[in-house]
């Protein structure tokens, strides 16, 4: 595989770095090179990240293609970006040959005091050995003047690498002040070293003084434990609460002051704000960087400095082009591509979305457990069935309904569970490590999988011996108060947990919620795609159902491991009871059939049911995660009769949520009169209606599409291996 340049870094960083990477290879891809990238996971980002918003974006738009593991490449330029992502040899080698290799040192060697960030010698080890001869080319002045301090410093490249932005696309319209007092504001990570030392150097430098308004974006605990109270002309919000671009017309003046020990390697939000037309207000060591594009004064000395500018509007925005200017002519995207082009000359071919695909596609395994019903086999085969093309999945499951991904075209192998063969489950545990490690070497994934609510003790020693796959288990959450102690520590073992998020979330009291840090939270998980639902008229008429009277839908669940028989037959009878409603049942594809049903009532055994929802007028539901989320999705008003079995998440709890918020009904199996009360209620056409209205303000995105994408990312990134010795 051919390309003009390759660059090579950790493509989860969620700041400036990585920003500035997708800026520069959407510039090089429109000049018409031809541009790849190869993911590498640093030891910086200890916890789940996806990759970067930015990045992501340039990939899905084809400027840019991700380089599977295992695929040799050549390049013209191979640019190594972030000298920390290279501390360790990577588990898979990343077999490029380049023409040049830059190691573009994002980040200063050292502090102000002189404590080493990252070790240089390290990583010049490491980069060498991988990529043969590498020069360091970094990010500004103040970094090579480190490297020039530094003993035995590395090879540097003659020329900086220089932050460029788009000026065009930043570019915004200013006429004046954006009002009667001057607006000042930053934006950055919420790391203590990116903003002064504490509250009296905060209060200088972003001024508690109704005369000014103060608007800052990155704020989170670390900086609320320095400042404490917020001054009333303060608005602060979470980092990347909005994109930069528009925090920056919201500001009249960029104020950008730091903890005195870090060293700001360049300063990309300032050219940023110059190119938006914000004025930038620094701290004077800036000077010899910016020049004439930027004001500067001391901390204390920002308040008269706003003031001064705000009393004298032609002042102002005569810096304000004077700051445009400077970002136009020394940071400027073009020049970018012409560095490049000294660097390896113009483009050699036009550039492609997708070379030709390599033999061995990345791939993902999942393992789900058997449960009492269909939930985690359905929601690993919603992540399996978004996944890109080029990405292979394989499943293991415990479910007896495997055979539900060969509809989608997928590989699965049933494993059965010790309970369905009658073997001790201690037995039954060293059977299943030798499987799971059978299946593991001859597979080969990238990524493994597992959705259940206990990972079992034979697949996590069967796991442990496969220390270059990454590893994720994906729970819901929900979890019975005074439940999970034991189980939750097996998250040790995984690299990343995904959650799916529940409708009912701020209700969550279960163990899950005090054990965050490697969580990945995306919305609820649906099966289904959109278009994949039927309308009413095509659901009515693949269930046979006429197309007018009222039609009912019951679906109770599969009854492993809690007796809804009873309540069940309630329902049925009283619904069977009254004239003019068509009732169907839906029977579980691994239960028994439910027998001995009242006239007129219609059997169902289908998958997936959601795809019928538009058929029906109102439901009679248990609580289970897929079930629940798919009704409120669909907005079929519905009464909910929650599983109540104790190893159960708390399926009533999920229920009273909607309930109180009038999306749904909710009795319990134990109370048949508030049962009766409930299908009174869901047979008047105004609560239906009413319980429409609340469901279709909910949002509906699919977390599926966001975990699908986050697991195919993960196979497409190399894992670190040894330190250096």
């Amino acid at each position: 595989m051919h390309f003009d340049i390759i660059a090579v870094g950790d493509l989860r960083f969620p700041g400036g770095s990585s920003t500035a990477l997708a800026g520069e290879l959407a510039a090089l891809a429109n000049a018409g090179y031809r541009v790849a990238l190869m993911a590498m996971a640093g030891e910086v980002l200890r916890y789940p990240h996806p990759v970067h918003p930015e990045i992501r974006a340039l990939l899905d738009a084809g400027k840019a293609w991700l380089v599977p593991p295992d695929t040799a490449v050549e390049a013209r330029l191979c640019l190594l970006h972030h000298p920390q992502v290279f501390t360790r040899w990577p588990q898979t080698p990343p077999r490029i040959k380049a023409g040049r290799t830059l190691l573009v040192a994002h980040h200063p060697l050292m502090d102000a005091t002189g404590t080493p960030y990252y070790d240089w010698a390290q990583i010049d080890t490491v980069t060498t050995a991988l990529f043969g001869d590498v020069e360091w080319a970094p990010v500004g002045p103040k970094v090579r003047a480190q490297f020039a301090r530094a003993a035995n410093a590395p090879k540097l490249h003659a020329q900086d690498w220089l932050n460029v932005v788009d000026c065009d696309t930043w570019a915004l319209p200013r006429a004046g002040f954006m009002g009667a007092r001057p607006r000042i504001g930053r934006h950055s990570r919420p790391d203590p070293m990116k903003w002064p030392q504490d509250r009296e150097s905060f209060l200088a430098a972003y001024p508690d003084d109704p005369r000014i308004d103060v608007r800052l974006m990155g704020w989170g605990p670390e900086l609320e434990a320095i400042v404490g109270r917020l001054p009333r002309n303060w608005q602060v919000s979470p980092f990347n609460a909005q994109s930069p671009r528009a925090f920056l017309a919201q500001v009249d003046m960029f104020v950008y002051h730091h903890h005195p020990h870090w060293v700001e390697a360049y300063g990309r939000s300032i050219l940023e704000a110059m190119a938006s037309g914000a004025v930038p207000v620094l701290a004077p060591h800036f000077r010899p960087l910016f020049g004439d594009g930027a004001v500067y004064c001391t901390p204390d000395a920002v308040r008269d400095t706003v003031l001064d500018l705000h009393s004298s509007p032609p002042r102002f925005l005569a810096q304000a082009e004077r700051s445009t200017a400077w970002a136009r002519e020394f940071g400027d995207i073009k020049l970018l591509v012409a560095r490049v082009k000294n660097l390896i000359g113009p483009p050699k071919g036009r550039q492609v979305a997708a070379p030709q695909r390599p033999g061995r596609a990345p791939k993902v395994m999942f393992f789900t457990s058997n449960g009492v019903g269909m939930g985690h086999l359905t929601r690993s085969l919603a992540l399996a069935r978004r996944l890109p093309e080029r990405v292979e999945p394989v499943f293991l499951t415990l479910s007896k309904a495997f055979g539900l991904a060969a509809r989608d075209g997928i590989h699965a192998e049933y494993l059965p569970y010790h309970k369905s063969i009658g073997m001790p489950f201690e037995e039954w545990n060293i059977h299943l490590e030798r499987e799971v490690q059978a299946a593991l070497t001859f597979h080969r994934p990238d990524v493994f999988m597992f959705d259940g609510n206990v990972p079992y003790g034979g697949m996590l020693a069967a796991l442990s011996r496969h220390p270059n796959l990454w590893k994720v288990w994906m729970r819901r959450g929900f979890w019975a108060p005074g439940t999970g102690e034991e189980t939750i520590g097996r998250e040790a073992a995984f690299d990343a947990v995904i959650e799916p998020q529940d409708i009912a979330q701020s209700w969550d009291r279960g163990i899950t919620t005090r054990h965050r840090a490697k969580t990945f939270a995306v919305p609820p998980v649906r099966y289904l795609k959109d278009e994949e639902l039927l309308s009413r008229a095509e659901a009515r008429a693949a269930l046979g159902l006429p197309d007018d009277g009222l039609a009912v839908l019951v679906q109770l669940g599969a009854g492993n491991n809690f007796d809804m028989s009873r309540v069940r037959a309630h329902v049925l009878n009283r619904l069977a009871a009254t004239d003019g409603l068509h009732v169907v049942l839906a029977d579980w594809l691994i239960a028994e059939k439910t027998r001995d049903l009242p006239a007129g009532v219609t059997r169902l055994q289908d998958f997936p049911l959601p795809r019928l929802f538009a058929g029906f007028d109102c439901s009679i539901s248990a609580v289970g995660y897929n079930s629940y989320h798919d009704l409120l999705a669909a907005g079929l008003p519905s009464l909910f009769i929650p599983n109540e079995a104790g190893e159960q998440d708390e399926q009533a709890r999920r229920a009273q949520y909607a309930a109180i918020n009038g999306m749904a009904l909710h009795a319990s199996s134990f109370d048949i009169h508030a049962v009766d009360d409930g299908l009174s209620a869901l047979l008047d056409e105004t609560a239906r209606a009413d319980m429409r209205a609340a469901c279709a303000r909910l949002g509906h995105e699919n977390g599926a599409e966001i975990a699908a994408r986050y697991i195919a990312d993960l196979a497409y990134t190399r894992r670190q291996h040894e330190a250096v010795a």
